[in-house]
């Protein structure tokens, strides 16, 4: 049965469940640190990637008993989490091997979707207060406070151990993949999904080459961003693109609709190119009676441009 962590990841999900696996696997990460787990990427109806997927077979141990889950997890293509599959006849336990409940699902759902979870701070030895345990996953010794909504009750060493599959070193080894997958179906479908982790996650692994390759997708992200993205869009940009008339023309129209930060952003890195006379009249409407940095920014740029 797949959980789903939300309505939009649960259609993400079924999708992603439904699609076909790639021949090769994207990347490997070792789980409990001797067992090294294949990742493979799966793709959609047109072949490009949709999601990765795991089946992920681990020991959870405390003190000298051990014993082994087998799931099936799936992440987005920017290394996110999105859920988790269990497999007939092996669902998960707690104390005393009483199976999860509807209820310690879900609540698994939340923990494991959760990347900032309390349970990246502790080591495994931390999670309870003595160590004197009673059953497999159970214990007898108090979970720590800072813990206990963070796991399912009964189930603390499943949980420990499945987060830090689900959050851990994998994050960077998908994202990893995924940056050398990078092509213009892949970068679309990604800046299609309007999200701003996602537009975060491509200007900070994209070249200078990929800059200039994927401009067109670069500048629909810094129109469609929220906060700070914009600026710090702008700021990576590589400066000879700045020179290109597509920019410029871009620029031109959406100078206005910059916030003051990207505004500024965008005028330091103006400073040194050579400017289209419609995207210099574009700037010089926004100055105003303030004393503002922009202000300096935007005449010193006009009187750049007016020197022979």
């Amino acid at each position: 049965m797949i959980r789903l962590l939300s309505f939009f990841v649960g259609i993400l999900m079924i999708i992603c469940s439904q699609s076909k696996f790639d021949d090769q696997a994207a990347c490997s990460i070792d789980v409990a640190d001797t067992i090294q787990t294949a990742i493979y990427v799966k793709l959609d109806s047109l072949g490009i990637p949709e999601c990765y997927h795991a089946r992920i077979f681990t020991p959870v141990c405390e003190t000298e008993r051990c014993y082994a889950i087998e799931i099936d997890f799936y992440w987005d293509l920017i290394g996110r989490f999105m859920g988790y599959d269990t497999i007939p006849g092996q669902g998960l336990t707690k104390l005393d091997h009483i199976p999860f409940t509807e209820a310690d699902y879900n609540k698994l759902d939340g923990i494991l979707a959760n990347s900032n979870s309390p349970l990246a701070s502790f080591s495994k030895e931390e999670l309870v207060k003595n160590t004197r345990s009673s059953e497999l996953d159970g214990f007898t010794g108090a979970t720590i406070r800072e813990i206990k909504d963070a796991i399912v009750n009964g189930a603390v060493y499943s949980c420990y151990t499945l987060w830090h599959i689900a959050n851990g070193v994998v994050v960077d080894s998908l994202q990893k993949a995924t940056a050398q997958m990078f092509n213009r179906s892949l970068v679309n479908k990604l800046v299609d999904q309007n999200n701003q982790e996602v537009y975060y996650f491509l200007i900070d692994n994209f070249s200078d080459e990929d800059f200039r390759s994927y401009l067109p997708e670069v500048l629909i992200s810094i129109s469609n961003g929220k906060g700070y993205y914009a600026k710090n869009a702008i700021e990576k940009l590589p400066e000879d693109i700045l020179k290109e008339s597509l920019v410029q023309t871009y620029f031109t129209t959406s100078f206005d609709k910059l916030d003051y930060f990207a505004q500024v952003a965008l005028l330091k890195k103006l400073s040194k190119i050579t400017l289209s006379e419609d995207l210099i009249t574009a700037i010089k409407k926004t100055l105003d009676d303030r004393n503002s940095y922009k202000n300096d920014l935007i005449n010193n740029l006009l009187i750049k441009e007016s020197d022979p």
